[in-house]
């Protein structure tokens, strides 16, 4: 039988990844408090679905490069946090609305996802569409804590 300790060291914090500067001080938040609490750390990145439906050849070689995008800015990441912490480090590239993606992450136990990091905007209020919507009409679904991290702490 598992301990309990040992079923919460799988825990994970979630981070949903983008190239905006907020973004740095939320992973280096997330990284810093996995580490001191021995998580596990799970970098998201959401490709939102552009409706360009006119050329099916078109749209695939557009689904193509936003994928190839994704995953070069992961790796940035991925190495950026392996070269900097001792974390255990999963990526996952999913496709749709970032919102309801990140609520069907949240959701899903194969995660096991603790909590939800992410970067506060503190000069651009369209960066934070997620966190308006998670902490207003959205948060009934909402199932373990947020953490929001101010840009430019």
């Amino acid at each position: 039988m598992r301990k309990k300790s040992d079923v919460l060291k799988k825990r994970n914090l979630l981070v949903c990844v983008d190239d905006s500067e907020e973004f740095m001080e939320a992973i280096n938040f997330a990284c810093n408090n996995a580490e001191k609490d021995k998580m596990g750390l799970i970098l998201l990145h959401v490709i939102e679905e552009e409706n360009f439906r006119h050329w099916k050849g078109v749209e695939n070689i557009m689904k193509q490069e936003q994928k190839d995008k994704a995953k070069e800015v992961l790796n940035k990441y991925i190495n950026y946090v392996k070269e900097n912490f001792k974390l255990e480090v999963k990526s996952h590239i999913k496709s749709g609305e970032k919102l309801e993606v990140l609520l069907d992450v949240i959701g899903n136990k194969k995660f096991s996802v603790k909590y939800l990091i992410l970067g506060l905007a503190m000069d651009k209020a369209e960066n934070n569409r997620i966190i308006s919507s998670l902490t207003g009409s959205m948060r009934k679904k909402l199932t373990l804590p947020i953490i929001i991290v101010p840009g430019k702490i």
